[in-house]
């Protein structure tokens, strides 16, 4: 369904009146409920006769039994699969009647279903949905097809070196906290779950795990709660999953490198684990910055430093992200095979000047940068929902979202230093190189120690 633009109140509160104009706007049309012990978060907007509901579990993948990771988020992938009363063909053509779009996604902390559509359509699709939650029966052969596709797209992505890159850098990045299996699980994985294992996962997302409903919509889409009581018949679980707390990140002067025959580009990925302790600072809008002036858009120092000036790479992006236990930032980038040591050499190089000196137009430049992708990020009622929801999992008020602008503005050249060398100092990185094994050498006679890794270990 085409995303619904949010009006002009998100322009007006970040360049009017950024706190003041938010507290009034939320405090004006943002209402909480319960529902049979369920909390509900209603943003109420009668602009269009369009709704979003998003439902949050606070289950994850670190609920998936070990040697059958990626349970989970098979189970939501293969909800509309069949149920006692319906084929899959009947689900999905009931769905694409009513326009009804949905996902679901799955992090290792918390899943969400969301769904969205036209408000006259609201009931017929809302029904659906809890009887597939209330029904859902897995059909072997449904789920055989899937577990193929699934397979065979985890082999494949041995012929795309920058996913098999990113997969075997989380993996190498994140071991030992708990967090290192993707939540969509590996091949070994997979090939074990059966129909009876995704009907005990949804049995306990339907009875055990606590649950949190945001909606998005006119006065009408209210009818909801006599759908979720009488439909659903969900009630709130008590059950929480303990999450692991990261103490430390991953200390390792070895570069780990992934070795693809007859690769005529290296993938090129570092970074770390960020603690249970720094995400619980209040410095997440400092982090994005600083990953922000590393390496976002055409004037970022990386991008200006490895394309521009010294023409290694086409692309280059840093990142850091956060959930409410651990986090991760990283630099992103690809070479030709005969400049891997240059792109390490000039990616040291750009993070250790801006550890120690920055220029005063570009910090300024960066400012306005990161402000404005942040409210384009805001633009789509879906995405302003899950920015909703986020927030709470994080235990972050919502005003904070309207505060970005001016945290971003308070923040000064010492600050911005201090970030860069906490999240990207070289002896802090874990690094990982995905290429051709000829460089191998290359590296160690540069002065690297290298650990050589086959793909399989990843899949």
């Amino acid at each position: 369904m085409r995303k619904i633009k949010i009006k002009n109140f998100l322009v007006i509160i970040f360049f009017l009146s950024t706190n003041t104009i938010a507290k009034n706007y939320l405090d004006d049309h943002l209402t909480k409920m319960k529902w049979n012990g369920i909390e509900v978060v209603w943003l109420e907007d009668n602009a269009l006769p369009t709704y979003d509901v998003s439902i949050y579990f606070n289950e994850g993948a670190l609920g998936d039994e070990k040697k059958f990771e990626g349970e989970t988020e098979l189970m939501f992938s293969q909800l509309t699969s069949g149920t006692h009363r319906y084929p899959q063909k009947e689900i999905i053509e009931s769905l694409e009647f009513f326009g009804a779009a949905h996902s679901s996604r799955v992090t290792h902390e918390y899943s969400r279903l969301s769904v969205s559509g036209m408000v006259k359509d609201f009931a017929p699709t809302m029904r659906m949905i809890c009887h597939l939650f209330n029904d859902a029966i897995f059909p072997a052969s449904e789920l055989k097809k899937a577990k193929e596709r699934i397979s065979g797209g985890m082999k494949s992505i041995v012929s795309n070196h920058s996913a098999l890159a990113s997969l075997a850098f989380r993996y190498e990045s994140l071991k030992g906290s708990g967090f290192e299996i993707p939540a969509s699980g590996q091949l070994k994985s997979i090939k074990k779950i059966t129909s009876k294992r995704l009907s005990a996962r949804l049995k306990y997302f339907n009875e055990s795990a606590k649950k949190r409903i945001y909606i998005k919509g006119p006065k009408d889409v209210n009818q909801l709660e006599t759908i979720i009581k009488n439909d659903c018949e969900w009630k709130n679980g008590s059950k929480t999953r303990p999450i692991p707390v990261v103490k430390k990140w991953r200390s390792d002067a070895d570069i780990i490198f992934v070795t693809v025959a007859d690769a005529n580009q290296a993938q090129v990925r570092l970074g770390r684990i960020t603690t249970t302790e720094e995400v619980k600072k209040p410095t997440q809008d400092l982090k994005s910055f600083a990953s922000n002036f590393l390496g976002s858009g055409f004037t970022s120092r990386l991008f200006q430093k490895l394309r521009v000036e010294k023409g290694l790479t086409y692309s280059v992006s840093a990142y850091v992200s956060d959930q409410s236990n651990y986090g991760r930032s990283g630099i992103s980038t690809f070479t030709k095979n005969e400049s891997i040591v240059a792109i390490l050499d000039a990616i040291k190089e750009v993070v250790n000047t801006g550890k120690t000196s920055i220029d005063k137009k570009g910090f300024e430049l960066s400012k306005k940068s990161i402000k404005g992708q942040y409210l384009i990020g805001l633009e789509s009622t879906s995405e302003f929902l899950q920015n909703l929801l986020h927030f709470d999992h994080m235990g972050r008020p919502y005003t904070d979202i309207y505060k970005f602008s001016d945290n971003i503005n308070a923040i000064k050249v010492d600050d911005l230093k201090g970030m860069i060398g906490n999240l990207f100092s070289w002896e802090k990185q874990t690094i990982l190189i995905l290429g051709n094994k000829k460089l191998i050498p290359v590296l160690r006679k540069a002065g690297y120690k290298v650990k050589v890794e086959k793909p399989s270990k990843y899949l």
